[in-house]
């Protein structure tokens, strides 16, 4: 079985479903297979792809900042954001300078208020804005609060501006478009856009779609980060087998009643999110840190469906 996290470079043109399609079908559809946020069939770069157990670590990730490298066409802005839509707006980009736009830029870093495409997969009313927007509905939206980390020029060549982005999860890079039209009065959409990171995952070592049409569930294996590995930011605990035992099946390790050889590689303060590991050092656990009684507890939080690999008797 494979359970891990699969890097692939998602060329423009294919949706994510459809990439996790071909995955699925290279591995069998035995194999739980997702992804931990959507790509614009247009839209080119890294896709994170989870297999098996991964699949349930998706709220686990380190995925809080993300990284793109955008062409905006100014002086265009289109009902969708990008290039797939109806223009809307028009306008001469053609005087603008480097340093109006650079100063235009420097505006947009930090925490700003966006406002999403009406075209995307956010819900009002349970239903997805774009099934609405292609019946011609266009609700008012809310305002959401974004972080933008660094926002920088890379090329200015009218009517494109190539630009670098990083932002906090959550946030639409067409919007983002949208909104630098709009402040430099010309309009503004997405005519390329390309992910280059998430969180720690960069699409330099990512594979692409051939390696996967043609790929054995081995080869799949072996190009795929472990689990323990795409979590290693949470502070990991190493425990005795009586106690992973006790966690596997539900019940919870007092702190105070660690053993010598239990290792915890940072003092447990407050209530926050730890990884467990078998004598083998596999992950096994997610468990929190809580109180109960006057004690301090970790108790599970997520117990992965790999138990024939527990080490235990």
């Amino acid at each position: 079985m494979a359970h891990g996290l699969l890097l692939i470079d998602k060329p423009e043109g294919i949706t994510s479903n459809a990439v996790v399609g071909i995955v699925r079908r290279s591995l069998g559809r035995v194999v739980k297979v997702g992804h931990t946020g959507t790509l614009d069939p247009q839209a080119s770069g890294l896709l994170v792809i989870l297999l098996g157990a991964a699949t349930r670590a998706l709220d686990f990730l380190d995925e809080a900042k993300k990284h793109y490298q955008v062409t905006v066409r100014l002086g265009e802005e289109s009902d969708t954001c990008d290039r797939e839509g109806t223009i809307t707006v028009t306008g001469d980009p053609q005087s603008l300078t480097v340093q109006e736009i650079g100063k235009c830029l420097k505006d947009f870093n930090g925490k700003i208020d966006q406002i999403p495409p009406h075209f995307s997969a956010i819900k009002k009313d349970g239903v997805p804005l774009y099934k609405l927007a292609r019946k011609g509905v266009f609700p008012s939206l809310d305002v959401r609060k974004i972080e933008v980390f660094d926002l920088s020029l890379i090329d200015w060549r009218p009517p494109d501006l190539k630009i670098d982005l990083i932002c906090s999860k959550g946030a639409y890079a067409r919007s983002i478009a949208r909104d630098i039209g709009a402040k430099l009065g010309v309009g503004g959409r997405v005519e390329t856009l390309r992910r280059i990171a998430s969180g720690k995952f960069n699409v330099a070592t990512a594979r692409n779609l051939d390696f996967v049409k043609g790929a054995s569930i081995d080869d799949i294996k072996q190009a795929a980060i472990p689990l323990d590995l795409a979590l290693e930011h949470l502070p990991r605990i190493q425990l005795q087998e009586e106690n992973v035992r006790k966690l596997v099946f539900g019940g919870y390790v007092a702190t105070e009643d660690l053993v010598p050889g239990e290792e915890i590689s940072t003092s447990i303060l407050e209530p926050e999110i730890y990884r467990v590991q078998d004598c083998l050092s596999r992950i096994l656990i997610l468990v929190r840190c809580d109180h109960q009684d006057g004690r301090k507890i970790l108790k599970p939080l997520k117990v992965f469906n790999l138990l024939d690999n527990l080490c235990i008797e």
